[in-house]
């Protein structure tokens, strides 16, 4: 709901502030007082193109801003949540700064954001019915939408647009999964190769560290059993052998008979039964530790299989076990893609039912709507003097599947006899095109989602008692909504709730708020013209106390 209005050098608005209670307010003042610079400022607010010839004399720019109270408008907060703004308290503060010397700009809370931004933020907190630009009535969603609401279908609606979301989210990813479907094919082609070379290795964990060391130890075997048969031959051979020596050693000892080398020749006797043990535990480990040359040709050749293999991969041969795996496991990924293609498909038949079926109760609400909104609109239109005006809601099928349902939906209107039905920006006039905004927005009471509605030429060409209808109707409207009407009859005026009145002093125009007795005073003036008369006053009295009396 708009709570505060401000104007800033708007052609001749110097400075205009003001506080915008509920419920029906009227904007009145005489003709050239500038009463609808009120509608022009709040539309260039909600993204109108500017001008730079609408600034005023008292600077190079202008500026008009607007405090909402967003409570319970929940298209403005989940448009605010979306660009991560806040609104303390639940009010925003919209303002615009149009400049001579430059491109406008425009702020949310003192940020920055766009003029598209601008207007779709608009869209969710005022609907101005004035100059055809400027009216959401005129829009095919907002058609669509008031459709709906009538016939009570907002949560049907809704389904309808998540089960289409769902639908799109399921054939994008199948779009996705098939356009990789040749490149999956060819990695699954790969990827059995791989593994099938892999497989037919066969190598096992830690298998690389085994057989380098098992290699080493034949390695070092082989070198060993060399030396330990040199050890032994120097030891055993014939004659020339350590042992033969010492034996010879031993014997011609023997034959001395010296007790002094009683010791030495004990000696001499242990070191030839040591080298005789020495001799045995040598030839022992050869017959223990023979060299095998075809265990080492083997190691050697599955070694440089293993090493063949991992630089095919270029990975560390170690490393082969769980490359194999991890490639096992991509290849299952992959071959259940071909299972998730068959499943998507499935998915998305099951998704095109559900929205056929919501999509068809969508339909048969809209149809059996049509015929009482029709009725009601023309009713309505028909208080309001225009007699030969008829609304016509046209359904026209679409193809496929959208979040919006079977069919496309336009408002047509006829306002003269014999006249074909046209859209409704082509056939009617802007005070025509506000009463049949009127009627449709007074049908539709309780299910619009925009809480502050403008009205401005609503009136024109029309007084007598099709103006008393027409504000009544306005008041009707004021109850459920904000309504904010720029009237030159009193017939109007007296229906408001509250009351602005324009004038102009020295060239500028202001606007005051007016309490009771200035209400009173102002819309006989309307009545009466320049001069008010105890007649007019009674009369414009006799219209309040009507209208309130209405409201009981």
């Amino acid at each position: 709901m708009l709570t505060h209005l401000s104007i800033k050098n708007l052609a001749v608005v110097s400075e205009v502030s003001i506080d915008i209670p509920e419920g029906m307010s009227v904007v009145t003042g005489e003709t050239g007082v500038g009463k609808s610079l009120i509608v022009d400022g709040l539309a260039l607010l909600l993204g109108q193109r500017a001008d730079a010839g609408i600034i005023g004399q008292a600077g190079t720019s202008a500026e008009i801003s607007a405090v909402f109270s967003i409570v319970g408008i929940s298209a403005a907060e989940t448009w605010l949540a979306a660009r991560s703004l806040s609104a303390p308290d639940s009010e925003i503060i919209v303002r615009r700064v149009i400049r001579s010397d430059g491109p406008s700009r425009a702020f949310v809370n003192g940020s920055p954001i766009t003029l598209t931004e601008l207007k779709t933020l608009g869209q969710h907190l005022i609907d101005i019915h004035a100059q055809h630009e400027h009216q959401a009535l005129l829009q095919r969603e907002t058609q669509r939408q008031l459709l709906d609401d009538f016939a009570d279908a907002s949560a049907l609606r809704f389904e309808l647009r998540s089960s289409f979301e769902h639908w799109a989210t399921l054939k994008k990813r199948q779009s996705e999964l098939l356009a990789g479907q040749k490149d999956r094919d060819d990695r699954i082609g790969y990827l059995n190769y791989q593994l099938t070379e892999l497989s037919a290795l066969a190598i096992q964990p830690d298998e690389v560290d085994a057989l380098d060391t098992e290699l080493r130890q034949l390695s070092q075997i082989e070198s060993s059993l060399s030396l330990i048969q040199e050890a032994i031959a120097s030891l055993s051979q014939d004659d020339q052998g350590g042992l033969s020596a010492l034996n010879r050693a031993k014997r011609a000892l023997d034959q001395v008979q010296d007790p002094r080398l009683g010791a030495t020749a004990q000696l001499l006797t242990q070191s030839v039964i040591q080298v005789e043990e020495l001799n045995r535990d040598l030839e022992g480990f050869l017959v223990n530790h023979q060299a095998n040359p075809e265990r080492m040709h083997w190691i050697e050749n599955r070694l440089q299989d293993i090493q063949d293999v991992a630089r095919k991969h270029r990975c560390d041969p170690r490393t082969l076990p769980s490359l194999e795996a991890d490639l096992a496991m991509e290849l299952d990924e992959l071959s259940d893609s071909d299972a998730s293609v068959a499943s998507m498909t499935d998915s998305i038949a099951a998704a095109e039912i559900e929205w056929q079926k919501l999509a068809r109760k969508l339909s048969k609400k809209r149809r059996d709507t049509i015929k009482p909104l029709e009725q009601a609109v023309q009713n309505l239109l028909q208080k309001m003097g225009m007699s030969d005006a008829k609304l016509k809601i046209e359904l026209t099928p679409t193809e496929g599947l959208n979040p919006l349902g079977h069919e496309d939906i336009r408002f047509l209107v006829t306002t003269n006899a014999g006249q074909a039905p046209q859209p409704l920006g082509k056939t009617a006039s802007g005070g025509e095109l506000s009463r049949i905004s009127l009627a449709i927005q007074v049908a539709t009471l309780g299910s619009q989602d925009v809480p502050t509605i403008v009205f401005d030429e609503v009136d024109v060409g029309i007084g007598g008692a099709v103006a008393e209808t027409i504000g009544a109707l306005l008041r009707k409207l004021g109850s459920a909504s904000q309504v904010l009407v720029v009237t030159h009859l009193g017939q109007v005026a007296a229906q408001g709730h509250h009351h602005f009145s324009v004038h102009k002093q020295s060239g500028v125009s202001a606007i005051t708020p007016l309490d009771a007795t200035g209400s009173l005073e102002e819309i006989a003036r309307m009545l009466s013209g320049t001069k008010i008369t105890a007649q007019s006053r009674a009369h414009a009295q006799a219209m309040i106390d009507q209208a309130r009396s209405n409201d009981a």
